[in-house]
């Protein structure tokens, strides 16, 4: 998007002013006298309220959520604020939605009117059918004139986005018999703040509880010790390492595939050490995973990473960094599809 200057309009604008002047000169008409003043001096007010417009005019983004499922619309608010005494009728606004993750954009350019003092909000829905981290991006506007000879641009940076993660309706059939082999036991002193159970009420502190189970900040606003009751998890662990590499349609695949699975794991009370190769960081990144809450906040983090095109650089990754594993659960891409297989290391 550029300043534009429409020649076309201004040729026809000149010869509409030269018939104004023969007019004129043929009738020595006091009307036509006026009107050939007004073509002469409008222009100039006419870009300086242009300029006072566009001075004046803000457009900033917002998201109706913070996260969402794909295969579902999401809307976008587009606010159009104009704080001139002055209306501009053609305002266009350069929209980019990006997904961040698979690296897709798409431009959209928004023509919206602008009244004098007035904030229009403009909602536009998204129908999100890929996961990942959607960016929504304005990074210049721009107005036109009322008369129509000149386009001016403004930078205009404002962002919003919305991580959009797997259906949490899929189901996927899981053979616990083959994947008990990547069951380990689960080292809690690694994993600080993570002691296996699930909270399910809380009570008044009871000589014998644990000190590590006392709610230390209700107790404080309740003047008396309140302790948390817990509900006893497994004191193992699954590790599932979620393998990013393929093409966009293989890793939405693997994505899918993994968020079931592990949704599923959780349900079953199970801690799920739940992995994955960044190519950023060029590390692999864990997240402990006891809830649900736990699982989205994973999958929002995994989509600030990029795809790569190898899987078997992951497996010898996870071999020369992660040689204590003994075994682990590879969710990955296989011959065009996911695919969920035990690795045994060493």
């Amino acid at each position: 998007m550029k300043n534009r200057i429409y020649f076309g309009r201004i040729i026809l604008f000149l010869l509409i002013g030269t018939a104004v002047f023969f007019l004129h000169d043929f009738l020595h008409s006091y009307f036509y006298m006026m009107l050939l003043w007004i073509m002469i001096i409008l222009p100039v007010p006419d870009i300086l309220l242009c300029l006072y417009v566009r001075h004046n005019l803000t457009v900033e983004l917002s998201v109706s959520e913070q996260r969402t499922e794909k295969d579902t619309i999401s809307y976008v608010n587009v606010r159009v604020a104009n704080k001139a005494f002055f209306p501009s009728l053609h305002v266009r606004v350069n929209f980019t939605a990006e997904n961040k993750f698979y690296n897709d954009q798409n431009n959209i350019v928004l023509t919206v009117p602008a009244r004098i003092r007035h904030t229009e909000d403009i909602m536009l829905p998204m129908q999100l059918t890929r996961c990942g981290l959607i960016g929504y991006s304005v990074d210049k506007i721009s107005v036109l004139d009322i008369l129509g000879f000149f386009e001016i641009c403004k930078k205009n940076p404002t962002y919003a986005e919305i991580a959009v993660l797997p259906s949490a309706n899929t189901a996927v059939d899981r053979d616990m018999t083959d994947m008990n082999r990547g069951l380990t036991e689960a080292e809690e002193t690694n994993k600080k703040g993570h002691d296996f159970s699930d909270t399910s009420d809380v009570r008044e502190y009871i000589p014998g509880d644990k000190l590590m189970s006392i709610h230390w900040k209700l107790s404080a606003k309740r003047d008396i010790l309140m302790v948390k009751d817990r509900v006893s998890m497994s004191d193992q662990q699954m590790v599932v390492l979620m393998d990013l590499a393929g093409t966009p349609n293989e890793v939405e695949q693997v994505i899918d595939l993994a968020y079931s699975m592990v949704r599923g794991l959780i349900a079953d009370n199970l801690f799920v050490r739940f992995m994955w190769w960044s190519e950023g960081r060029f590390s692999f990144e864990e997240r402990g995973l006891m809830s649900r809450n736990d699982l989205s906040d994973a999958f929002a983090d995994v989509f600030y990473e990029k795809i790569y095109p190898d899987s078997e650089r992951t497996k010898e990754y996870m071999r020369s960094i992660k040689p204590e594993l003994k075994a682990y659960v590879n969710i990955l891409a296989k011959n065009g599809e996911a695919v969920c297989e035990v690795v045994e290391q060493g």
